[in-house]
């Protein structure tokens, strides 16, 4: 024969809830001590918060390469070595600043356009100047 364990009717007794505050106040802090700790917000460390948000240096840095790189590719063929400095950038920022995803594939189109743009001169010179000479 079996008995029911002794803390079964306990179980369901218990109450987890509290009221709800009155409109415009606040839970006393106290009654935050005794929440469960997945109800409990996390509060970032300033470290934390400088490790997380803080390391879109290379990807910032590959999106403005890449941009003078096009802007000086519209140019001529001297956007050629800031280009290729945004892609290398972009892709050492892909994988080391996971978080900053737009800027470092900003930073790749613009450098890849602006190398395509580079050989897109190197073809229009060696085809048509170079031969006038």
């Amino acid at each position: 024969m079996t008995t029911p364990h002794q803390d079964a009717d306990t179980t369901a007794h218990l109450d987890y809830t509290r009221a709800p505050a009155p409109p415009g106040s606040q839970l006393d802090w106290a009654s935050t001590i005794t929440a469960p700790t997945e109800f409990v917000p996390y509060a970032y460390t300033e470290a934390e918060v400088q490790r997380i948000t803080g390391r879109r240096h290379l990807a910032v840095a590959s999106v403005i390469c890449g941009l003078i790189g096009l802007i000086l590719g519209v140019i001529g063929v001297f956007g050629l070595p800031l280009a290729l400095v945004a892609i290398t950038l972009a892709l050492i920022a892909r994988t080391t600043e996971n978080r900053a995803r737009t800027l470092w594939r900003s930073g790749l189109v613009s450098g890849i356009a602006g190398v395509l743009l580079a050989a897109g001169w190197v073809v229009y010179i060696s085809q048509t100047v170079l031969p006038l000479l």
